[in-house]
């Protein structure tokens, strides 16, 4: 029943908002955004000791100022969510740069693997499944009534949409077996390779890289840009040179940290478009 109620709030919500001019409902993101960097302290702490960890000569006052436009970005991908498919089919909306990038790794006739970032509108990068279909993993969401609306929603925009479980490796590998292109998230905190990240250790995921690896498969790395307009830029970057020795294990571990290597890179580029309150490197634990 508590599920139930909190899926028809949300539900209630979301159908009030769309009514309201898409500017406005950004301008809602914003105070939301606002409200969560002023009131919730214990994300607030993380958000700028990452920061701080990650760029020690920028001041205070420039520190503060990234983690406030990190936290509105956030807030306005999170809820461009709510109405995500009208966003993605707006003219205009979404701009994919390099496109011929994935076109010629899917030209090879193998599947692609594409290594995505926690940065700007995150999912806009679905925009490519205009044009290929678009195989993803997710978290379930503890409500049901919320997961299957997230999930209907999703596959609206030709996606699959995997809920991550001891499944997942056996349901990707059929997609691969399908020639399939394979969209994961490689930036965040996750059970993995141990590596080096803006000169802290820390484990990033590894699932890209070894799918990658282990099927022969092209890993492009992406990422977006939520612009002032609230419109999109999606950047292809490039395709992946791996490292190969025959080692399989070692280039995994090189492999991943070569792609925190180029993600540390695009981030220190676009400090305000990345997601900083997440606790990826436990510095909460050092916090008093």
């Amino acid at each position: 029943m508590k599920h139930k109620l909190e899926y028809l709030i949300i539900l209630f919500f979301i159908k009030i908002l769309c009514i309201l001019p898409e500017k406005t409902r950004f301008k809602i993101a914003e105070f939301f955004a606002v409200a969560g960097y002023k009131f919730i302290k214990k994300r607030r702490i993380i958000t700028l000791a990452n920061l701080k960890m990650a760029f020690p000569d920028k001041s205070q006052k420039e520190i503060e100022k990234i983690a406030l436009d990190s936290y509105k970005i956030m807030s306005k991908a999170f809820l461009s969510s709510l109405w995500f498919e009208d966003y993605l089919n707006e003219e205009g909306k979404v701009t994919v740069e390099n496109m011929d990038i994935l076109d010629r790794a899917y030209a090879k006739g193998k599947g692609v693997i594409v290594a995505c970032m926690h940065m700007g509108n995150m999912e806009a990068s679905l925009k490519v499944a205009q044009k290929y279909h678009i195989v993803t993993v997710a978290k379930k969401q503890r409500n049901p009534y919320l997961d299957r609306l997230i999930t209907k929603n999703r596959e609206k925009v030709n996606i699959t949409l995997l809920k991550k479980s001891k499944r997942t490796s056996r349901e990707l590998m059929e997609h691969i077996k399908k020639k399939d292109i394979i969209a994961l998230f490689s930036d965040h905190r996750d059970k993995g390779a141990t590596v080096n990240f803006f000169g802290e250790t820390t484990v990033s995921p590894t699932g890209a890289v070894f799918l990658a690896l282990r099927n022969d498969l092209p890993l492009i790395l992406t990422f977006n840009i939520l612009n002032p307009d609230n419109t999109c830029t999606t950047k292809i970057v490039e395709e992946i040179k791996m490292i190969k020795t025959g080692n399989f294990k070692k280039d995994v571990q090189s492999n991943t940290q070569l792609l925190i290597d180029k993600m540390e890179k695009i981030i220190s580029q676009y400090p305000e478009q990345w997601m900083w309150f997440h606790d990826r490197w436990r510095l909460s634990k050092k916090i008093k």
